[in-house]
């Protein structure tokens, strides 16, 4: 044992062991509803999923409504390569009359 080596799991390879056992334990349990029904069991799979993708989306928004405010008080620098930032409305004098930029 003292020259044992442990090697870190990855937290996804751990996720989708307990996603497979719930899963497993679902279908073995509820697996006769899935087969008698099966256009409600898809549709309740898409509603959980959708919900899932909504709570994701909704996580992501919030995380970077809270890194634009830490990062207001500070201003970045911009990073060579980044994406290309939206520059104001420019005023119509430099227009043509006919809407055709100069």
């Amino acid at each position: 044992m003292a020259g044992a080596r442990i090697r870190a799991i990855p937290l996804t390879y751990l996720g989708t062991l307990v996603i497979g056992m719930v899963l497993g334990v679902l279908i073995a349990e509820f697996g006769d509803l899935f087969w008698r029904f099966p256009v409600e069991s898809v549709l309740v799979v898409v509603l959980v999923c959708s919900v899932v993708v909504l709570g994701w989306a909704c996580r992501e928004m919030l995380l970077d409504l809270v890194r634009r405010a830490r990062g207001s008080a500070e201003p970045e620098e911009p990073a060579s390569g980044a994406e290309p930032k939206l520059v104001p409305h420019q005023a119509a004098e430099i227009l043509k009359p006919n809407g055709v930029r100069r």
